[in-house]
């Protein structure tokens, strides 16, 4: 009896773990949701962005986040679409699960393979 509990016990831990969420990708995911939002970038990340970004990202709240992409190193990019008015790029540096950087990029078109 106390074999089989001990067996459940860690059966337990090993699933919730797998279903733990990722500490990282949710502040990244918090970071998109405080700009679709609209929220004041400066004071809800401080120390992680400047002024020029926290305007540029401000003109998006209208845009769609088409992807979140995770890169090496705790980087996260996130592509806004904004119609007929282009895309803006956006990256994230995550470090422990909390935002250390957001700053804006130029968006390059890819040609197309074939």
């Amino acid at each position: 009896m106390k074999f089989a509990s001990i067996v459940a016990v860690l059966a337990l831990a090993w699933s919730s773990s797998l279903l733990a969420a990722n500490p990282d990708k949710d502040a990244a995911k918090a970071v998109i949701a405080a700009v679709k939002q609209g929220a004041d970038l400066m004071s809800t990340f401080p120390g992680a962005i400047d002024a020029t970004h926290a305007a540029s990202l401000q003109r998006v709240t209208k845009c769609s986040a088409l992807n979140l992409m995770k890169q090496q190193g705790g980087y996260y990019t996130v592509v806004w679409d904004c119609g007929s008015k282009g895309a803006l790029g956006m990256r994230v540096v995550v470090a422990a699960g909390k935002v250390t950087s957001i700053s804006t990029m130029e968006i390059g078109m890819r040609p197309n393979a074939r």
